[in-house]
């Protein structure tokens, strides 16, 4: 495995390969340009191909400079959000998107919307007992008002109601 990272090197010296174990470490001077770092890279690679070095396999150099150019990335998004007064927004808003889809998962199914004539129908009924008639606003004698008044629970416990008309 093949990891970079930064370090104060002596003068003149821009990049040094070392090898511990299985792995190898690269260490960048801090601070070089896009044009240096990328000739000191192919300098050790030169020199791993020489001898003179550890080995530096291509493909897992690609990884490693793949791997520290995220780390770059991220590190300076981290700088950037932790200095500027909007990048305390950012966590927010993240955190805020998140609960709301968190909630939208978590909410139950809603029950389809019922036809309104069938609402109606389920909330009259003539054939109700005579303990829940006299409850009513229908008289249980008297079926054929079923249809023209909705029946509501009495106000006042006693005797059957009848509507006033």
């Amino acid at each position: 495995m093949i990891t970079i990272r930064y370090r104060d090197l002596p003068s003149g010296m821009h990049a040094r390969a070392e090898q511990a174990g299985r792995s190898t470490a690269i260490y960048l001077q801090p601070g070089l340009t896009g044009a240096q770092r990328a000739a000191a890279v192919r300098r050790l690679r030169q020199e791993a191909r020489m001898g003179c070095g550890p080995s530096l396999p291509c493909a897992r150099l690609a990884l490693a400079c793949a791997a520290d150019w995220i780390k770059g990335g991220v590190r300076q998004m981290i700088t950037i959000v932790r200095l500027h007064p909007i990048g305390t927004v950012l966590p927010a808003l993240l955190l805020s998107v998140l609960a709301g889809l968190f909630l939208y998962a978590s909410m139950p199914a809603l029950p389809r919307a019922i036809d309104p004539g069938q609402v109606a129908q389920s909330t009259m009924t003539c054939a109700a007992p005579p303990e829940l008639a006299a409850k009513m606003l229908v008289a249980p004698g008297n079926p054929q008002q079923c249809d023209s008044v909705p029946v509501m629970p009495a106000l006042v416990s006693g005797g059957a109601l009848t509507p006033s008309r």
